[in-house]
């Protein structure tokens, strides 16, 4: 059977994930509300499911990727993320729900450090922080497409776009399974060995690769901040948003055209912004991304502040704008910072999962401590926005701490073997 080119691949990979997600969710949250009833511990244990499950399965999946095939991991991903998806718009109701959560969360393992070490491995490429830029790119594109057609879908049932963004990815995972290359990985094929032993070797390894090298524990306690943060703030803006404010009516297009359209236009400006940062960064070392990223996390604090004190919809809707704006940025220079770090190409999707799994882990404990300071203070959403926000000073102090003199710019995992 032909395969097609590993780089058209991961685009197109990129453009249909992203379109069904953004398809999914910019009508998921109001079908949650309107048509489930569902209230606010409901919706919080919806999120606490979701981030437990993918905490629970996200390095025994990153595992098997290394292990047999990351191409057959990614398909199995997008096939429970899509029954997930299909699930949820079929069955309204709240333990069907919480299964649907948990096909997510799985499926969402199986992809998250499978997807970014199989296109490294296919293209074996020192210019990856462009290809992720690039990809970062195509995807939002795709996302504005998404956004449109969920506002157009929602107009006749809030189920029927998050339905459709089901069914689109079960037909991809038999598309990524049946056409894309998977040349740069030899899986380990020693029948002598247990499967077993051999999930724990690989596991033991990354773990003491990481233990050994301190710019890798510092971006795995990166991502533990930037769990914790996340997660209250994305449980509670919409809620504050409505709470708050009294959104004019446009025509008959109800609360999914303003969430949609306001998702639309920071993307519009975001996709600006990312094209400037990838040709940039073709000039620009691992230190200079260091930089940007505690510039871009310092403006996060103060864009999520803004949010939570003003009392203009204004204002308010700027400071969610540049929000989702720098938190889209953040993802692909993060993640390229990661990969620099790592030499060791058959470690290199445990560690992208060790890092997911510490960073579920935030958002695992990012949405109850949010909830007991809301408890402890009895106030409205806003001390959970202003909680959030100061989460993510700890991430700005260790940046700094990587930049500091004497430093090491980045580092060389090798194996014993190497």
């Amino acid at each position: 059977m032909q395969r097609f080119s590993a780089y058209s691949m991961y685009l197109f990979y990129t453009a249909i994930g992203s379109f069904c997600f953004s398809l999914m969710s910019t009508a998921t949250v109001l079908y949650f509300i309107e048509a489930i009833h569902m209230n606010s511990f409901q919706l919080l244990m919806v999120g606490f499911v979701l981030e437990i499950t993918v905490f629970l399965f996200e390095v025994p999946t990153g595992i098997l990727a290394d292990l047999y095939s990351r191409r057959l991991s990614m398909a199995i991903g997008i096939m429970l993320t899509g029954c997930g998806f299909l699930l949820t718009s079929l069955m309204p109701s709240f333990p069907a729900i919480l299964i649907a959560q948990v096909l997510w969360g799985i499926g969402h393992t199986f992809q998250s450090g499978a997807d970014q070490a199989w296109i490294a491995d296919e293209l074996a490429s020192n210019r990856l922080d462009a290809i992720f830029l690039r990809g970062t790119q195509v995807g939002q594109l795709a996302t504005l497409a998404g956004i449109g057609a969920s506002i157009l879908f929602g107009q006749i049932s809030l189920s029927l776009p998050i339905a459709i963004a089901g069914i689109l990815l079960i037909l991809t995972s038999l598309f990524i399974q049946g056409w894309f290359p998977e040349t740069g990985f030899q899986p380990e094929t020693n029948s002598q060995v247990a499967l077993w032993q051999r999930m724990t070797g690989t596991l033991k390894e990354g773990i003491q690769v990481i233990r050994g090298d301190a710019l890798l524990i510092t971006i795995i306690l990166i991502g533990l901040f930037m769990g914790l943060y996340a997660e209250g703030f994305d449980r509670l803006w919409q809620k504050h948003l409505l709470q708050t404010f009294k959104l004019p009516a446009i025509g008959d297009g109800g609360n999914i055209l303003w969430f949609g359209g306001l998702n639309a236009c920071a993307l519009l400006f975001n996709i600006l912004v990312v094209e400037w940062i990838r040709r940039h960064l073709q000039r620009t070392g691992k230190q200079t991304k260091v930089w940007i990223l505690l510039m871009i996390h310092l403006l996060l604090t103060v864009t999520i502040l803004v949010f939570a004190w003003t009392v203009h919809l204004g204002i308010a809707l700027a400071a969610y704008s540049i929000t989702f704006l720098l938190r889209q940025l953040n993802v692909p220079l993060y993640t390229a910072w990661i990969n620099e770090s790592i030499h060791t190409s058959h470690l290199r999707a445990t560690i992208f999962s060790m890092q997911g799994q510490v960073q579920s882990l935030g958002e695992v404990l990012g949405g109850p401590l949010v909830m007991l300071v809301l408890f402890i203070w009895k106030s409205t959403d806003v001390a959970g926005l202003i909680t959030s926000a100061l989460l993510l000073l700890p991430i700005c102090l260790l940046l700094l701490f990587t930049l500091r003199p004497g430093s090491k710019e980045g580092t060389i995992v090798r194996t014993k073997d190497d």
